[in-house]
């Protein structure tokens, strides 16, 4: 059971996925035939408004987990993406739209929802893994999305394209309801033990974490929104060309990760100094022939990152407490994310386009000084 188990969460993870990582990259164009009137501005507040509203619900939706289950908040989280994507899909003004957009937010969180309800099923090194291989289906989705998505939006299709891809999110609901339930906060209390292992109680060092999590996230989205603009300063004038440095540093993870979770130590603190050098090179390069090297680099640095966190997680995870522990630090990563993006607008007009290299080197090397602790502190519980 726990192989197809995990095959099924992970399936159903990558098809929700798809959907809201694939589909933001043509908002332009579905705005322009919804409402041609809307001001240039508005694609940018439409494209974060489901993070935001996933950062704000996800610890809310965490807590409800704790208390009546997971694999409950997990079809909740898939049933929610099904319902905003259709009410996006047959939206007859921009009004409805931002509305179908806020649901999907406000009642999506799969990726979170996902690995909270593993964390019920899985401890330590399986944990570990299996989170590692979560975010594998988010860097796909992440790559295959767009393509896909592209061809269709090539044929014709815009707001349309919403009503298909309803259908994922409903085929990951499907996938899920045949999966076992796990025992709520206080049935895993009684089942549990009584005194030692507290399992409802969130690490002590879950301030860290977090914070280690938002300088992670925020390092690799803020030079993402202007890459584009980047690689044509640089003189690469080739559109194939950029998009494949763009997206290297997710297939280094594609391809590397089974080779990374073969390591016996943690190498969060190496991931992370190789993550501030390499964008701290990215910043002062001026030469394009490099940027494939340090493109490989900077996923490298993400990958041993990635996989660093997701052993300081499996750690800390306890029956009781998952859907909280996972829904706050999936809201951290999420407001990092819009953070990312206001603040590579601001520096990249004030300061440079190749700038926001400079912040995402600077944040990485914060988390990185943040981050020793959680490699040697014990595994303390609060309340």
């Amino acid at each position: 059971m726990p192989q197809r188990l995990i095959a099924s969460v992970l399936l159903g993870h990558y098809l929700s996925a798809f959907t809201t990582l694939g589909i933001p990259l043509y908002l332009p164009r579905i705005l322009a035939d919804l409402a041609p009137d809307a001001p240039g501005w508005s694609i940018g507040v439409l494209f974060i408004l489901p993070t935001l509203c996933t950062a704000l619900a996800a610890p809310l939706w965490g807590h409800l987990a704790d208390r009546h289950g997971c694999r409950l908040s997990l079809l909740r989280a898939h049933a929610g993406l099904c319902a905003g994507f259709l009410l996006a899909g047959f939206s007859p003004n921009l009004t409805v739209f931002v509305l179908a957009l806020m649901i999907q937010g406000t009642f999506g969180g799969a990726m979170a929802a996902s690995n909270a309800y593993l964390a019920t099923q899985l401890k330590d090194g399986n944990l570990s893994r299996a989170l590692n291989w979560t975010q594998y289906s988010a860097r796909l989705a992440m790559i295959s999305g767009p393509i896909l998505l592209g061809l269709l939006t090539a044929s014709g299709m815009g707001l349309e394209l919403y009503r298909v891809l309803a259908w994922l999110p409903l085929l990951a609901f499907v996938l899920i309801l045949p999966l076992p339930a796990d025992a709520p906060r206080r049935q895993a209390r009684t089942s549990d033990g009584d005194g030692d292992e507290w399992p409802d109680q969130l690490p002590n060092d879950l301030p860290r974490l977090l914070a280690v999590q938002f300088l992670f996230s925020f390092a690799m989205v803020v030079t993402f929104p202007y890459f584009v603009p980047y690689g044509e300063a640089l003189g690469v004038g080739n559109d194939a060309l950029i998009g494949l440095l763009y997206s290297l540093p997710h297939l280094v993870y594609l391809v590397a990760l089974p080779w990374a979770q073969r390591q016996a130590a943690n190498l969060l603190l190496p991931g992370l100094g190789l993550l501030a050098l390499t964008n701290a090179l990215q910043f002062w390069s001026d030469q394009p022939d490099l940027l494939f090297t340090l493109r490989l680099l900077s996923g490298a640095g993400m990958l041993l990152g990635f996989v660093g966190l997701h052993r300081c997680l499996s750690q800390r995870s306890r029956n009781g407490s998952a859907g909280r522990l996972f829904g706050w630090y999936d809201s951290s990563g999420k407001w990092a994310g819009a953070a990312a993006g206001v603040t590579a607008g601001l520096v990249s007009q004030s300061c440079g386009i190749a700038s926001p290299f400079l912040v995402a080197g600077l944040v990485a090397f914060a988390a990185l000084v943040l981050a020793r602790p959680l490699l040697i502190a014990p595994r303390e519980i609060t309340a």
